[in-house]
């Protein structure tokens, strides 16, 4: 806590500037042995969010977008520094499994096969499958990863280096989005060259392609064909995606994508990603003298949980250490 006190003393004005009174907030989760605690959080959301949305996930569906300084709370995952106190008052460990809100564990948690095995161990500040997924992904997919963490014999410098590998990945993205954050600022209020009128934060891709399914073709089929891409994946942000094509998209009726692109994993080392989803055109335009001839932003929706978490992970580089796994 005293190492911490000086982030204290910078975020809690912030916090209390943006979102008011009362800048932190405390909820129920499941610890050990399914014990019930009160954990605690810097605020991120409006006070009443819980109520109405108890055991889903925030997001631009819900009509909700969160300030640019929540979603650094979140994504940098500064927001769960007061949760130091739950680890003094033995709520929870420094490592472990992250706690559970009780409604997700009744809705969506108690039937995913092994998950009751986190109840074992008290709940950590830092949770393993929380370093390298967004928080979008499936709760099996992060069950797995804890419960194959959960093998590991555990020693002081396993604990440390996770301990410093949260750290590193913390600042990482910390640096990463204030740099982007400055970027912006100077383009768009200094310099009137860019003006993000999508409100959210586009990401350019690498290499990215997109293939249009027929109606007909099953998600393996579209998946296994290596026809020619019918355009490029030019950037794409939680809501959005800009799509340059040759081939016209129809105004009426949503159609099944697959969106393709090189992205970063595994220490850095680039590999292709895919994901399908279902796009309704947003704005179309002409670009005669272009690549390509037109130019569309498309609504998309994942066809899946599965394939929402390769979007967070891969194309959004949500996780906090997104070039490990």
């Amino acid at each position: 806590l005293i190492l911490v006190a000086p982030l204290f003393i910078v975020l809690l004005p912030l916090v209390w500037y943006v979102n008011g009174w009362p800048v932190f907030y405390s909820g129920i989760r499941m610890g050990r042995d399914k014990k019930y605690f009160v954990m605690y959080k810097l605020r991120t959301l409006p006070v009443d969010f819980e109520k109405q949305y108890d055991a889903h996930l925030v997001s631009y569906r819900h009509g909700y977008t969160l300030p640019w300084f929540c979603r650094f709370m979140r994504d940098t995952r500064l927001d769960e520094l007061p949760q130091l106190l739950n680890v003094l008052k033995g709520d929870m460990d420094f490592i472990g499994p992250r706690p559970v809100r009780p409604s997700v564990y009744k809705s969506i948690c108690s039937e995913i096969r092994a998950y009751d095995k986190r109840f074992l161990v008290n709940p950590g500040l830092v949770g393993y499958s929380q370093l390298f997924t967004p928080h979008s992904t499936p709760k099996r997919i992060r069950s797995f990863i804890d419960n194959r963490a959960s093998k590991y014999k555990k020693s002081l410098v396993f604990d440390v280096f996770i301990i410093c590998l949260a750290g590193f990945g913390v600042i990482q993205k910390t640096i990463r989005m204030l740099c982007r954050f400055g970027y912006l600022f100077v383009m768009d209020k200094l310099l009137k060259r860019y003006s993000n009128k999508r409100g959210l934060d586009r990401i350019k891709q690498a290499k990215g392609e997109v293939f249009f399914c027929n109606s007909e073709q099953s998600y393996k089929d579209c998946f296994l064909s290596h026809g020619e891409p019918c355009g490029a994946l030019v950037d794409i942000n939680e809501k959005h995606m800009r799509v340059d094509t040759d081939i016209p998209i129809e105004d009426e009726g949503a159609i099944t994508i697959r969106c393709r692109a090189m992205v970063k994993t595994k220490l850095a080392k680039r590999e292709t990603k895919s994901f399908f989803c279902a796009v309704n055109v947003f704005m179309r335009y002409d670009v005669p003298q272009g690549k390509y001839k037109y130019t569309y932003i498309l609504e998309y929706d994942p066809c899946s949980e599965l394939n929402r978490y390769f979007v967070d992970q891969y194309f959004l580089k949500k996780s906090l250490m997104r070039y490990v796994i």
